[in-house]
């Protein structure tokens, strides 16, 4: 079974005074205040080489990156913990990582729970904060929209795909750091038809983007950036669209809209990127590659620890 048909499963209708509901990176509550949920099992989202500070600082981040796709500063937090006996150390070691990510994105820990666990850490986080303008979904794309990512894709699929990863793979798996202010910048000019963060990978999200959408993609291989890592690499466009934990922003907006998009990545010393269009017919299509499949499925793939 699928995330997408689990999810289909638990959830019942939504009332008419909930503007967002299941289904994009956030829900949107009324009053324009968006929360998201993320939890990290270790084992399956976190290992060695992360440590206790890297788990902290990641289990806040991913859902930043959740709340700026869809057009919210992130301002309170929630955490759970489960946690084995005896686990002191690595507690402290986490508290200082996640207390970092707060400082570094504004966030307050307003509240939380902690229970033992009989097997492993599981880190829980709920996150949420006020819209800056009108709510950004993975539903508005139209064909004729530009298609674009915020910046360079598959450091993070190198860092937890090979064995003995450079250090600037690791770094990116281990310390992701979200396009928050160039998010915010674009959800408040309202510059974005649709958005979701990129954390199953491109080849993984950019459908997900369509069906919401109800339209299709071209993708041209060529102009998918590459983190620095992967240049030269024989795998690299694979890490760069099926590695996934990139959390980066992909988005579409109409060509109108092409140079204030430029305009808010250089206030924001981002460096946003055109992959290919929106098209009225679905499914995906790449230009000069093979579109493969992702390599994490929460169900079915390889863990990424």
């Amino acid at each position: 079974m699928t995330e997408e048909a689990i999810i289909a499963s638990l959830v019942g209708p939504v009332g008419p005074g909930t503007p967002v509901g299941p289904g994009h990176d956030a829900a949107v509550l009324p009053g324009g205040v968006a929360w998201t949920v993320d939890t990290l099992v270790e084992g399956v989202h976190f290992a060695a080489p992360l440590t206790p500070e890297d788990v902290g600082w990641k289990s806040l981040m991913v859902s930043v990156s959740d709340l700026g796709a869809i057009g919210a500063r992130p301002a309170w937090a929630l955490l759970s913990l489960s946690l084995p006996r005896g686990d002191g150390a690595w507690v402290a070691g986490f508290a200082n990582g996640f207390h970092e990510a707060c400082r570094w994105s504004g966030v307050a820990l307003v509240g939380g729970d902690t229970t033992r666990s009989p097997s492993g850490r599981f880190v829980s986080v709920s996150l949420g904060g006020p819209l800056v303008g009108p709510a950004r979904t993975r539903g508005g794309a139209r064909p004729g929209d530009e298609l674009w990512v915020s910046g360079p894709l598959g450091a993070a699929g190198l860092g937890w795909r090979t064995p003995n990863p450079p250090p600037e793979a690791v770094r990116a798996l281990a310390r992701p750091e979200p396009p928050l202010a160039f998010a915010l910048a674009l959800a408040a000019s309202n510059l974005a038809s649709a958005a979701m963060d990129l954390s199953d990978g491109l080849s993984t999200d950019l459908p997900r983007l369509c069906a919401a959408s109800g339209v299709g993609a071209r993708v041209v291989s060529g102009d998918v950036p590459l983190h620095d890592v992967l240049i030269g690499r024989p795998d690299a466009w694979a890490h760069a669209v099926d590695g996934g934990d990139d959390y980066a922003l992909l988005f579409t907006a109409p060509p109108t809209h092409h140079d204030r998009v430029l305009a808010a990545g250089a206030r924001t010393m981002t460096h946003p990127r055109v992959i290919g269009s929106v098209t009225a017919d679905p499914g995906v299509e790449v230009i000069g590659a093979r579109w493969p499949g992702s390599a994490f499925r929460h169900f079915t793939g390889a863990p990424r620890a």
